[in-house]
C-alpha cells in the first residue's frame, strides 16, 4: 500500500475517534434528583415548579425555585439569567446542570419550560 493511504487512514481514524468523543461529552442524561445530587457530570432533571418557591433576585440576575419530580423528591434550583416569561404558566420544568453541594442547589445552566396545551391553538393560528 502507498504511503499516503495509510496517512489517510489514520487521518480518518482519529477525526471519527475525536467526533465520538465530543458527541460524547455534549450529552446529558435524564436522573432523578437523588442522582443528580451526588452525580459528577452534567445532568438533566424533570419536575414541577413547587407552588410559592420561586424567587427572583434582580441584584444578581438569579431565580430561585424548589423542583419536585414525580417521586415527591424536591432540590432548590438557582438559574443565573433571565426569568424564563412564561415560568407562571409552567406545567413541567427541565433543569439542565449539576448540583454544587457546598451550597446546595442545582445550579442551572438551562431551562427548559412545558406550557399547558391551552397555547397550543394559538400556536396554529386557531
Amino acid at each position: 500500500m502507498k504511503k499516503s493511504y495509510i496517512i489517510g487512514a489514520i487521518i480518518i481514524v482519529l477525526a471519527m475517534v475525536m467526533a465520538m468523543y465530543s458527541f460524547k461529552s455534549t450529552l446529558t442524561s435524564y436522573v432523578s434528583v437523588s442522582e443528580a445530587k451526588v452525580s459528577k457530570c452534567p445532568v438533566q432533571v424533570a419536575g414541577i415548579v413547587v407552588k410559592g418557591s420561586k424567587r427572583y433576585d434582580l441584584k444578581s440576575n438569579s431565580l430561585f425555585f424548589t423542583l419536585r419530580e414525580d417521586s415527591g423528591d424536591e432540590m432548590v434550583v438557582q438559574y443565573d439569567g433571565p426569568r424564563p416569561a412564561n415560568l407562571d404558566d409552567v406545567t413541567k420544568i427541565v433543569a439542565i446542570g449539576q448540583y454544587e453541594p457546598k451550597k446546595q442547589v442545582f445550579a442551572a445552566r438551562e431551562l427548559l419550560v412545558k406550557c399547558p396545551t391551552k397555547y397550543e391553538g394559538r400556536v396554529k393560528g386557531k
